[in-house]
């Protein structure tokens, strides 16, 4: 061990002896530096004659001669016995003072050994002294004397410290003298300088190999004189270039600089995550741990010192591995100074740290988070732990972050509506108040649009998690497969990375799996329409079938005039008409979704079609029942501020297939007949010379849409209709698509927000274009 004992300096001036300030301490109570021989030797004779009952004294390895050659330090010492004075000396024993150390240890009452000892202190119970210019034999040419308190104090609590940590005299002489290597483990307590640092100093300077482990505010702290022990080792007469000093800390931003200045001095420097918060320094013949620090920037108090082969040959063994999985430093400096993030993968074994870090991360979002639970209890752990409502506040605050979170399992009814309750208490409404209309597809917060929960149905068993955030970084998750539902038990082993490739590569199993959940919802939905259209159908077929089964029966069985069955051949006629419409529908589907769809096209004008359309509407309106219901056409109001009516001769011409326009124009016309008790149906034509297009509106003041089925409003099997099939709308839709045309529909509101009618726009192609 090596100690350093620091005395005030004063440069020499034309007097021996120099007097301190004593700001305000009483005349008698002085601070001196003396120079010369002849006043530090009196002045030590003196400092011994005024012992009563003890002096306590350090010094290093040359004193020793001194005590023992100098007859009036050696006669001042057994003064001080005989009149029974006791004298406590530390010193550093070496081969080369061992036979002084001899003698001195039957001139003192107590001596004890330390390791690098410099210069020296002497405290009595009223004087204090020191010195760090000693020569071997030779007299004190400088000490620094004083009497005051405060000073006297201070050097004996270094001393009692020094004192504590300080090996028995006879161990290290009897060592040193038969060659026996005695091992030992103690605490280190801090006197004066930084301790860490001396020992620290001491084992760069005398070992081949050093190991260093330290955390990054160790580095810090350490850093002059860890770069000062080096240096001067380096330089050092009998150390060559091929010490090997190596040194593991994760390098950041904070410790950049230090790591340039290590490695220029030819320092091998890994880059570790793994690094404990104790900094330990491990050689061949040495360990030192530092113990605790007081503060963020205060140096060590303490440190645990040991010699002993089996803690030597443990950290050791515990350096070489953390090595061996560290990595290079220059990537890690490069991505420092190019700020850019380095790639990791990380294993976390607690599983309070993995919580910490989903709600990190979920923090941290700025446009994305992809989530995957790999069964329904583990939605119930995010519901329990307060996470779902974690994610319901950060999507409310951060509208530009998209959530999206997939149960992965084959969930049934019962988990559904449970699901469906709980987010009924999110959303402030009656649990099971929104199962009227049977469990949704996907699950919302009330009025957070950027957070979706999906359920893929599926067999697919796993027991992982997924996180994901931004494309960036990626969480995998082991759950448990346990009843708790306790978020923190059920996690197993974590695997946290913020590799954009690996992120990537997991957001497209996400999105996969979130597809497949969406091909799910819409085959239940196509499956759920298709059997309601099966109905319809079967309604459809059955009501004429048995009308010409019932009245052909009773024209088969009549003979004679058949006239007054006139009534029996009309609804004949309507019922044959009925399923030849059902039948046209069906095929039209066949040959839309089949391609096969052959659109005969001419030139035609749009305008007079839409007139003889409503004309005979209106001519056959009271066969309806519909006597308080008006169709109007008006091709001059204006519906769109684009859209001009022009009033040449070209005006509402179009090159279309005639049939299947008015198949389009009949269909919509039919549907809001129906849902229009009273009021009217207005037909509207505008024509715009820029675009070259003709826009159609057909709107009503009946009941408007329903809301629900709105949004596939053009999708097959989709209606409200009493005594519709689902079908008139798609093949509306793919045929004016069939004519690179749009349509679309929407719901018409009054002042208080209330449906008071629908409105059908087609816009197609006009002859010009």
């Amino acid at each position: 061990m090596s100690i350093v004992i620091f005395c005030v300096s004063m440069a020499p001036g034309e007097y021996d002896e120099k007097s301190l300030p004593t700001h305000g301490l009483h005349l008698q109570k002085n601070t001196q530096i003396l120079y010369g021989a002849k006043n530090a030797v009196g002045k030590g004779v003196e400092f011994m004659k005024n012992v009563k009952q003890k002096m306590d004294i350090t010094f290093d390895h040359k004193a020793p001669s001194i005590v023992i050659e100098i007859p009036q330090y050696y006669n001042g010492y057994a003064d001080i016995l005989k009149r029974g004075g006791k004298i406590r000396c530390i010193t550093e024993i070496t081969k080369e003072n061992l036979q002084y150390c001899e003698e001195l240890v039957k001139t003192v009452t107590e001596l004890r050994h330390m390791d690098g000892l410099k210069g020296g202190i002497a405290i009595n119970e009223s004087e204090y002294m020191a010195t760090t210019v000693l020569q071997e034999a030779q007299p004190l040419t400088e000490v620094i004397y004083s009497n005051v308190d405060a000073v006297v104090a201070q050097g004996q609590f270094i001393f009692d410290t020094l004192w504590k940590n300080a090996t028995v005299a006879q161990k290290k002489i009897k060592e040193l003298k038969e060659g026996i290597k005695y091992y030992e483990t103690k605490l280190i307590t801090e006197s004066s300088d930084s301790l860490i640092e001396t020992e620290l100093g001491r084992i760069v300077r005398n070992s081949p190999e050093i190991n260093i482990c330290t955390s990054i505010d160790g580095l810090k702290i350490n850093k002059n004189y860890l770069i000062e022990s080096i240096t001067h080792a380096l330089k050092k007469e009998g150390i060559n270039a091929h010490k090997r000093i190596r040194i593991l800390v994760e390098i950041n931003r904070d410790n950049l600089e230090i790591i340039k200045e290590f490695l220029n001095l030819g320092i091998q420097i890994r880059h570790s995550k793994d690094i404990s918060s104790i900094d330990y320094t491990v050689s061949n013949s040495d360990l030192i741990i530092s113990v605790k620090r007081t503060g963020e920037n205060d140096p060590t108090d303490s440190i645990l010192y040991s010699n002993d082969p089996s803690y030597l040959d443990h950290f050791t063994n515990v350096f070489e591995e953390l090595w061996k999985n560290s990595k290079d430093p220059e990537r890690i400096i490069k991505s420092l100074e190019e700020e850019t993030e380095l790639s990791f993968i990380e294993t976390i074994d607690d599983p309070e740290e993995s919580v910490k870090l989903i709600r990190t991360l979920i923090s941290s979002a700025k446009y994305e988070i992809l989530g995957i639970l790999p069964n329904f209890n583990s939605f119930l752990r995010q519901v329990e732990s307060g996470m779902m409502e974690f994610m319901k506040n950060i999507a409310q605050s951060k509208k530009n972050v998209n959530i999206r979170i997939l149960i992965v399992e084959e969930t049934d009814n019962e988990m559904q509506h449970k699901i469906l309750t709980l987010f009924d208490k999110f959303n402030g409404n009656i649990p099971g108040s929104s199962n009227s209309g049977g469990v949704p597809m996907e699950f919302q917060f009330k009025d957070v649009e950027n957070f979706k929960l999906k359920i893929l149905n599926s067999r697919l068993f796993t027991e992982i998690g997924f996180l994901i955030v931004d494309k960036n970084k990626s969480l995998i998750i082991e759950s448990k497969n346990i009843p708790s539902i306790d978020m923190v038990e059920s996690i197993g082993l974590s695997s946290y990375s913020n590799s954009h490739r690996i992120s990537k590569s997991y957001a497209s199993i996400f999105e996969a799996l979130w597809n497949q959940a969406e091909l799910y919802d819409k085959l239940k939905v196509q499956d759920r329409l298709q059997k309601e259209f099966i109905n319809i159908a079967a309604h459809e077929l059955r009501n004429p079938v048995q009308s010409l089964l019932g009245f052909s029966d009773i024209l088969m069985n009549t003979k004679g005039n058949i006239e007054k069955y006139s009534n029996f051949i009309v609804t004949m006629n309507q019922s044959t008409k009925r399923l030849a419409r059902l039948i046209d529908k069906v095929l039209d589907v066949t040959q839309l979704e089949n391609e096969l769809l052959i659109l005969n096209k001419e030139n035609f004008n749009l305008e007079k079609l839409v007139i003889e359309i409503v004309r005979e509407y209106n001519n056959n309106i009271h066969l309806l029942n519909k006597n308080q219901l008006e169709i109007l056409y008006d091709s001059r109001l204006n519906g769109c501020n684009n859209i001009n009516p022009e009033s040449n001769r070209n005006y509402g011409f179009v090159f279309a297939d005639r049939t299947r326009i008015i198949q389009v124009i009949m269909n919509i016309l039919e549907n809001a007949v129906e849902f229009t008790e009273r009021g009217t149906i207005t037909l509207r034509l505008n024509e715009n010379m820029a675009t070259h297009e003709i826009r159609l509106t057909i709107s009503d003041s009946g009941s408007g849409i329903d809301p629900e089925i709105l949004p596939n409003l053009f999708t097959k099997f989709v209606s409200k209709s009493r005594k519709g099939t689902g079908l008139g709308l798609y093949i509306s839709k793919k045929i004016i698509e069939a004519h690179k045309g749009m349509i679309w529909a929407k719901n018409c509101y009054d002042r208080n927000n209330k449906i008071e009618g629908s409105e059908f726009t087609l816009i197609l192609p006009s002859k010009g274009n």
